[in-house]
């Protein structure tokens, strides 16, 4: 592959893996915090950076990798996705297949990966955080509503446009300053 391929192929990763932080204590009350983390699984490659990530992360990509296998369309995944599709799909759970999936989430940020944080509001930090079939969320003045599957694909379809928009400038930046290399 000739390093315009290769930087065509980081620019534009068949998939992303998104999910939840905690929300931050000091943003509490804001309608938007820095919340989520996305990684381009796919551009996880070479044998040296796979052995050396933990197994607990390795387990959380493999299944990630199965569940895009299976929607070659969504170019958005969140994790509850994975986690939904387990459970409701396959019968499994993180537990069953011996996956300390909330260490994986933490020490992501910690590997050498290519990642970016995104500020979210809260209403996409509810689809991000659900694995419910039914989300009911309720308000401190007594009102409740359905967080629908549309507006699950909305908030996909809003994180696609603004990674589409996003990331080919974030992976020119580090081959620029040199934290990236091709060839």
């Amino acid at each position: 592959m000739h390093d315009a391929e290769i930087v065509n192929t980081l620019c534009h990763p068949e998939h992303w893996l998104v999910y939840a932080l905690p929300w931050p204590e000091d943003a509490s009350d804001e309608p938007q915090a820095e919340a989520a983390v996305v990684i381009a699984p796919p551009l996880i490659a070479g044998r040296t950076l796979l052995e050396a990530l933990p197994d607990h992360i390795l387990g959380v990509l493999a299944w990630t990798q199965e569940y895009a296998d299976e929607h070659p369309d969504q170019e958005i995944i969140f994790f509850t996705d994975v986690t939904r599709w387990l459970e409701w799909e396959k019968g499994l759970s993180w537990i069953s297949l011996g996956i300390d999936w909330e260490r994986a989430l933490t020490d992501i940020p910690e590997q050498p990966l290519l990642m970016l944080y995104l500020t979210i509001n809260r209403r996409a930090y509810r689809h991000l955080i659900d694995t419910a079939r039914v989300a009911r969320v309720y308000y401190t003045d007594g009102r409740s509503e359905i967080l629908t599957a549309e507006e699950r694909q909305a908030v996909r379809d809003a994180f696609a446009g603004q990674l589409n928009a996003d990331w080919p400038p974030y992976i020119h930046r580090s081959l620029t300053d040199g934290s990236l290399t091709v060839g």
